[in-house]
């Protein structure tokens, strides 16, 4: 009886100890952040069920905590806390509502859950230009279209529909050209108001080509730091694959769709991962670069003969114009350099394809870079020799309003141009799809040709920008053009195409894109719009700047009277300081340049740091399952000390002492302290040697083993740990 009665007692202090042991622990991982509780807990040696409860009463914990600290909160500090938390609120609704208004927002997500990102990109990026062209439609309309409209009078000539392609006619006493607009100031009679056309012209155009700057920039440095910086996409699969899914998804169709969109985000993840690395011999080196050198030759070649050909053509096609023939007879003529070159466009990019699987890339997206860069160097030589044309043969030509030509030229070719992308798409996918299922089999079915598409995407857009000056309504014509193209090249690609043989991730892909919109189509209309701005000379009888010696004066005259001004000076210094100075642009530019430069030191040192942690994932590892060996031999020796003997000469060639294994293993049980400093008092005042592991010869330092690599290892992560501590903040204290 008193032996019971002595076993219940110490059964009671035992559960006694160990609950205020918990409550210790509890209290503890309260005081923590979020981070350093989640990483204590994942270390305390408890079952997946202790852990969770443990976690559970910490919650618990910290609720109380919240609830005594809010009742102490005066009136005014929780009607403001309310008042934040309802606006919250507003905005992640009002946030939801936007999203659902989003453009073609379900059709992205079927493109891309079963064609992957590369494809999806596509039409990602044609969605963002469309926006760019609705922007820049309502900003020309507003300012320069309906000021036009009250003041111009009823257009005499007749509509014969040929207008619609040659862009001539009827259309050349409308607000679709820069020669219909008056230079006159536009004054409404009832009172008395004015509206300056000039001004409102060269500054509608010049507002929105610097918004265009900015935007393109700065969505440029977005997608560059999300695809190329943030370390986020440099991380595995695993993640991934056990976290991503959306529990809040009940309806069948949108389980299957997300199950596609993953399932193809991991292949495209791991497609690069699986491919080898071939190791090829001098020989096969040598040849390599050699039919690589021939291609970039060949193709290099035939985009110079292809732009000599094209500036040959237009300059008979402005002495047609200049003959003694018929209206009609003019206007068909000029449809002969658009259909050329959007031939030559169509075509050329076939024979960079054949060069592409003769060169054999052993990544595609390699072989998708060159293909981007031999046909964006075509098509941006193509249109400067357009520009040289213009800004040379056409504006010093004898024509009277040589801006509407340019303008007619512009529209000719986007309307070819969108004419031969429905052709393209016909005969490039379905008529090819029906050979390759009908006739020959071994064709197959196609894949969606990507860079084709997106530079077909860039080509029209710089036409469109550099036509925004000679005709303000081009963006109209390219919202119409590319909403037709978006649901045609969908069907095109639902019905003849099929998902990519090589998956492969295309997250870089829009970063891509964006530079080649941003540089050299971007930068080179700018150039255009300098040249035709400051360096040549309006038509004498049309136009708003008709009768100046440049655009630019229109602004010169502008300043000078504002100049007369005291409260205008500002805006003179602003103009003779930044706007007309070349340092400033200088200045700019070195900026540019400099910050370039530190972005890409930035990514060579994330790569490095990537690399580093992943080389760091790896070593603790191997020193977890190092320890759990010792752990496990130290187990099997208290139940057979003669096979546990012999586990542990297997397992390590140095034995760690009984006592420090023990008394390591007792110090993983106890409660953590902040980042984990408090284990290693602990340790320290056990009596554990430094070197954990480590026999007491060891710790002497006469044998050199794998312990004291670990020793150090876990010296270097608790370190780590430490200098993490001052960077954490995110606690779940009110």
């Amino acid at each position: 009886m008193p032996s019971s009665l002595l076993r219940l007692d110490s059964n009671a202090e035992t559960y006694n100890e160990d609950k205020h042991k918990q409550e210790k622990l509890i209290k503890n991982l309260a005081s923590m952040s979020s981070r350093e509780r989640i990483k204590a807990i994942q270390k305390t040696p408890k079952t997946m069920k202790e852990k969770r409860d443990i976690r559970n009463k910490v919650l618990m914990e910290k609720t109380k905590k919240s609830l005594s600290y809010s009742t102490q909160i005066n009136c005014c500090t929780q009607c403001l806390y309310k008042t934040a938390l309802s606006y919250r609120r507003f905005k992640n609704g009002l946030s939801e509502y936007f999203h659902l208004l989003q453009l073609w927002q379900k059709t992205l997500k079927v493109i891309g859950g079963k064609f992957g990102t590369s494809v999806l990109s596509y039409f990602v990026f044609l969605k963002w230009l469309l926006t760019f062209n609705i922007f820049s439609f309502l900003v020309n309309f507003s300012f320069i279209t309906i000021p036009q409209l009250i003041a111009s009078g009823p257009n005499n000539l007749t509509f014969n529909g040929l207008e619609l392609l040659t862009g001539a006619g009827y259309f050349k006493k409308t607000v679709l050209y820069y020669g219909f607009y008056t230079n006159s100031t536009i004054t409404k009679a009832e009172n008395n108001s004015s509206y300056n056309m000039q001004l409102a012209y060269i500054f509608t155009i010049g507002i929105y080509f610097i918004i265009c700057f900015f935007s393109l920039v700065y969505s440029m440095a977005k997608s560059f730091h999300k695809n190329f910086i943030n370390p986020q996409t440099y991380a595995g699969s695993a993640a991934k694959l056990l976290c991503i899914w959306d529990f809040n998804i009940t309806n069948k169709k949108a389980v299957k769709l997300k199950q596609s969109n993953l399932s193809t985000q991991i292949k495209e993840s791991l497609s690069e991962v699986t491919l080898e690395v071939l190791n090829l011999s001098l020989k096969q080196k040598i040849a390599s670069i050699t039919v690589h050198l021939v291609a970039w030759v060949a193709s290099l070649g035939t985009a110079v003969a292809c732009c000599a050909g094209v500036y040959f053509l237009s300059r008979n096609n402005l002495q047609l114009l200049e003959g003694n023939k018929s209206e009609l007879e003019k206007e068909a003529a000029t449809l002969v350099l658009p259909i050329v070159v959007s031939l030559l466009n169509l075509l050329i990019p076939f024979c960079f394809a054949l060069f592409g699987l003769i060169e054999k890339f052993q990544y595609p997206r390699h072989e998708l870079y060159v293909t981007v860069i031999r046909n964006i160097f075509l098509k941006i030589s193509i249109i400067g020799i357009l520009c040289y044309y213009w800004l040379n043969d056409v504006a010093t030509s004898e024509e009277e309003c040589w801006e509407s030509l340019v303008g007619q030229d512009i529209y000719r070719l986007i309307v070819i141009d969108f004419i031969f992308c429905l052709l393209g798409s016909f005969f490039g996918e379905f008529v090819r799809r029906i050979i390759g299922t009908k006739c020959c089999k071994k064709l197959g079915v196609p894949e969606f040709d990507i860079a084709r598409n997106v530079l077909d995407l860039i080509y029209t857009q710089t036409l469109a920008w550099i036509g925004i000056f000679f005709a303000p309504l081009m963006p109209a014509m390219q919202i119409i053009s590319f909403f037709v193209i978006f649901y045609v090249k969908k069907v095109s690609l639902m019905r003849n195409c099929q998902p990519p043989r090589k998956v492969w991730r295309a997250s870089q892909m829009t970063t891509l894109f964006i530079f080649l919109l941003f540089f050299p189509s971007f930068t080179g209309v700018l150039s255009v719009m300098g040249v035709t701005i400051w360096r040549r000379t309006p038509s004498k009888q049309c136009g708003p700047f008709q009768g100046l010696t440049s655009v630019i004066d229109a602004v010169s005259g502008w300043i000078h009277i504002l100049d007369s001004y005291s409260s205008s000076k500002w805006v003179v210094w602003i103009y003779h300081n930044l706007i007309g100075s070349v340092h400033f642009f200088f200045i700019l530019t070195v900026i540019v340049l400099i910050i370039t430069y530190l972005y890409w030191q930035i990514i060579e040192g994330r790569k490095i740091m990537v690399r580093l942690l992943h080389e760091q994932i790896i070593n603790e590892g191997k020193d977890k399952m190092f320890l759990l060996n010792k752990l496990r031999a130290l187990q099997t020796s208290k139940l057979d000390p003669s096979k546990g003997e012999q586990q542990e000469r297997s397992s390590s060639s140095y034995q760690p002492s009984r006592q420090a294994a023990l008394q390591m293993t007792a110090s993983l049980e106890r409660p953590f302290g902040r980042n984990g400093r408090d284990y290693y008092a602990e340790s320290s005042s056990a009596g554990i040697p430094e070197k954990i592991g480590l026999s007491p010869a060891d710790a002497e330092g006469h044998q050199p083993a794998i312990s004291e690599t670990l020793a150090l290892a876990l010296r270097a992560r608790q370190q780590a740990e430490w200098e993490m501590e001052d960077d954490d903040d995110e606690d779940f204290r009110p």
